[in-house]
């Protein structure tokens, strides 16, 4: 009996010991505002931002490279990543705050309930659909009249096979196409690659066609292939959008707001210079391993428009990323509840 009893109360004291130990565990796992201390020994709060190797981050850059952050009271923390579709799923892990991207923006929102609290830029060339030019659809003209510019047919594209990042600018800018020349993503078979791979599909001939954004642009330019459509000629203007976490929305207004101000403040400076804006984009681009040159960065940069505060007094958040989800909805790639998703998870109060 006395045996048993130890044992029982043995249990009952281990029992109670594992529930204390989880819950302090529980408490010790929960993320505390993360600090540094800067050089002049100042503790500052941490805003993880996360940032790609295009021009929709460069305005990050700014203020990191002139401290607009310290200044503002806050440390931005970078985090590096080679597109909006790898940038979504590190959200749905927490490993960042806010950050910048474009049609991605739509499927951050439908799929891990981004926040969409800011425009960065607005671009008018640099994304298009290209083929070679002995394509068949490189030699169809005038298939549709309100886009003279729009080359191929449903004869010459159905059935064949396009490269592209699934989910990103290129994506959209290919559906756009597809539609104007009377087709469907489903009418023709997308291959999931990064940028540069599904460039040398292209010219492997392992693909028929193939989405680009700059700098990838510019060497098929060069190289001599043909646009079959460019975003720009077919109805649209692209605009980069600040997106946010949600618990980074809930937790670190403060902070958010302070990212916005400076942000607007490095967007005026660098669409005031696009020269300096040529060479710190440049540099940075450089250091980060991403292959360019300072040409590339003058062409990139002559094609967008950095939005300030003064700009947004004219503009509404989300009307971009609206048209997105609609016509994705429409094309079938996302379910019909993202316009109701884009409706809430679209906010302007930091950019008032």
């Amino acid at each position: 009996m006395k045996k048993r009893s130890f044992r029982k109360i043995w249990m009952v004291a281990m029992s109670v010991l594992l529930i204390f130990m989880a819950t302090g565990c529980g408490k010790n796992n929960e993320k505390e505002e993360k600090k540094v201390t800067t050089s002049s020994g100042e503790e500052l709060p941490v805003l993880r931002v996360a940032i790609m190797p295009f021009v929709t981050s460069l305005p990050t850059e700014y203020i990191v490279e002139n401290n607009l952050d310290e200044k503002a009271g806050f440390k931005i923390e970078t985090i590096m990543f080679s597109t909006g579709a790898p940038m979504n799923e590190a959200l749905a892990a927490d490993e960042w705050d806010v950050g910048a991207m474009g049609a991605a923006a739509v499927t951050g929102v439908a799929n891990y309930d981004m926040m969409i609290i800011g425009e960065v830029l607005e671009s008018t060339d640099g994304l298009a659909v290209f083929t070679k030019p002995d394509s068949k659809m490189a030699k169809v003209k005038g298939t549709n009249p309100s886009f003279p510019s729009v080359l191929g047919d449903a004869d010459s594209v159905k059935g064949t096979t396009i490269s592209l990042p699934v989910g990103t600018a290129q994506h959209f800018t290919t559906l756009k196409w597809l539609e104007k020349i009377g087709l469907e993503g489903t009418d023709v078979n997308i291959v999931n690659m990064e940028t540069a791979q599904a460039y040398q599909a292209l010219q492997a001939g392992e693909a028929d066609a193939t989405a680009l954004n700059v700098p990838t642009f510019f060497e098929a330019e060069k190289d001599g292939m043909v646009q079959v459509g460019n975003l720009a000629d077919l109805g649209t203007r692209y605009v980069d959008m600040v997106v946010a976490n949600r618990k980074a929305v809930e937790k670190k207004e403060e902070l958010l707001q302070k990212y916005i101000s400076v942000l607007f403040e490095a967007n005026a400076a660098l669409e005031a210079d696009k020269e300096a804006a040529a060479e710190l984009m440049h540099q940075w681009l450089t250091d980060v391993g991403a292959e360019t040159s300072l040409e590339n960065c003058k062409s990139d940069l002559e094609r967008v428009f950095f939005i300030s505060k003064e700009d947004m007094g004219e503009r509404t958040i989300g009307t971009f990323a609206k048209e997105l989800g609609e016509f994705y909805v429409d094309q079938g790639q996302l379910e019909p509840d993202v316009i109701d998703k884009l409706d809430n998870n679209v906010i302007d109060k930091f950019t008032k």
